[in-house]
């Protein structure tokens, strides 16, 4: 198995997190209605940074003369897009006391995952100069999870 760069290997401890925080929703109850809602609002929180630090930090490097690259973006982008609605309607239901099934969501999540971790992130660790990795990794521990 080749190395994980550094890149990929700090979204893959995002990933986690972020999968950590939706285990602990899934575990709830509607018998638990505030902690049932306490969850969601910290899993929902930590997507959306995820989220952002993905949009601000890492697709703004995408190499725009790249086919590659620009499909890959557009893609991971409409997969923002569409796991925000499904976040969106899931976050109505628990408003209402309602607690739904996230197997859609997991699923979307994991296939997400999946295009950035095995494609998408290890491109930029292998184009991008040490300086240039150093600075994105500086920059997303800004922002922190959890």
């Amino acid at each position: 198995m080749a190395d994980i760069g550094p890149i990929t290997l700090l979204m893959l401890q995002h990933h986690a997190i972020v999968n950590k925080f939706l285990s602990n929703f899934e575990k709830t109850s509607e018998k638990e209605m505030q902690k049932m809602k306490d969850s969601f609002k910290i899993f929902k929180w930590n997507l959306e940074k995820h989220f952002f630090i993905e949009e601000t930090n890492f697709f703004t490097v995408a190499d725009k003369d790249s086919k590659t690259e620009m499909t890959q973006l557009k893609n991971l982008l409409k997969d923002h897009k569409d796991l925000m609605v499904i976040i969106n309607d899931l976050n109505e239901d628990v408003i209402n006391g309602k607690k739904t099934t996230t197997t859609i969501l997991r699923e979307l999540l994991f296939a997400h995952e999946r295009r950035e971790t095995d494609s998408f992130y290890p491109m930029l660790d292998k184009r991008l100069s040490e300086k240039e990795k150093k600075e994105i990794i500086k920059k997303t521990g800004e922002i922190t999870l959890g």
